[in-house]
């Protein structure tokens, strides 16, 4: 009579130690230095004409707006389907609530399901919730990206492989501007401030171009490429400004960046301190 209890209580006992694992993997856990670690997952369709490098990125994106989602419980959606500022500001964007300051990959795999291809990545991110208090009313008025030919941003923005690019920005509030290209991987290249030219305040108000006439003048121009053996990318320009005069990703030598290091440097910043606006636009060969 007594066999059966014991398989019971067995039963249950195993039943709630994995319900509990269950609920540890679904709550999110929190560092000393009071980061949110969540384990998340991401998977995006390959399409006829999506390449495989494009479906990696979407799927990391995917995983890392889950991650969001989990970690400050906000629903995050980009504002554009197409192009990469939905990958890239999706989580730029999200610093309204948390930042990604740190990330690792545990899995990250194509996959196939009958017919269909798809790209699945699993990740651990560490999250630092913002208070969405201390944002302030600062903000970018306007940013885009476009030819000098044109000399006015474009919704969609295609270009071809070596098309020059020029990118325009204006702020509510006096401050200096910080102009990065971010790959579909992530990968940051700082383009302005640089080693030649140094940031100065911009007033409220006032459009900056860059690279202006007069620096293109000189030779100094934003051409646009497609990586590797790629028929097209999907890539984006981020402008962020700040009140004060700071140097974001100061030092990296010969490291390249990813976007999970600039953001981890605006974790740092006070929020009403910053602000930012993502531009996506696609390269074709």
């Amino acid at each position: 009579m007594k066999k059966p209890s014991f398989v019971i209580l067995v039963f249950i006992l195993f039943v709630f130690i994995q319900l509990s694992y269950a609920q540890e993997q679904a709550q999110p856990s929190v560092t000393e230095a009071g980061l949110k670690v969540v384990v998340a997952e991401g998977e995006a369709l390959l399409g006829d004409d999506m390449p495989p490098a494009q479906g990696k990125a979407m799927a990391r994106n995917n995983a890392r707006r889950n991650a969001l989602e989990q970690a400050v419980g906000v629903e995050v959606r980009g504002s554009t389907v197409l192009y990469n500022s939905d990958l890239i500001s999706d989580l730029v964007k999200t610093a309204t609530k948390g930042l990604i300051v740190k990330e690792e990959v545990i899995e990250e795999t194509p996959k196939i399901t009958g017919n269909q291809f798809s790209y699945y990545c699993k990740i651990r991110a560490y999250v630092k919730p913002i208070n969405t208090e201390k944002r302030g009313s600062f903000s970018i008025l306007k940013a885009g990206v476009f030819r000098p030919d044109k000399k006015s941003a474009m919704e969609s923005p295609v270009f071809q492989d070596n098309d020059e690019l020029q990118v325009s920005a204006s702020a509510n509030e006096d401050s200096y501007l910080h102009i990065f290209s971010v790959s579909q991987d992530g990968r940051v290249s700082k383009l302005f401030p640089n080693e030649f030219l140094k940031a100065e305040l911009l007033h409220a108000r006032e459009t900056y171009v860059f690279p202006n006439d007069a620096y293109r003048s000189l030779g100094l121009r934003i051409r646009v490429k497609t990586p590797g053996k790629l028929s097209r990318a999907l890539e984006s320009v981020l402008v962020i400004a700040t009140k004060e005069k700071i140097d974001l990703l100061p030092g990296k030598g010969d490291q390249e960046p990813m976007i999970t290091d600039l953001m981890r440097e605006l974790s740092e910043m006070a929020p009403s301190l910053w602000t930012e606006k993502t531009m996506g636009y696609e390269v074709r060969k």
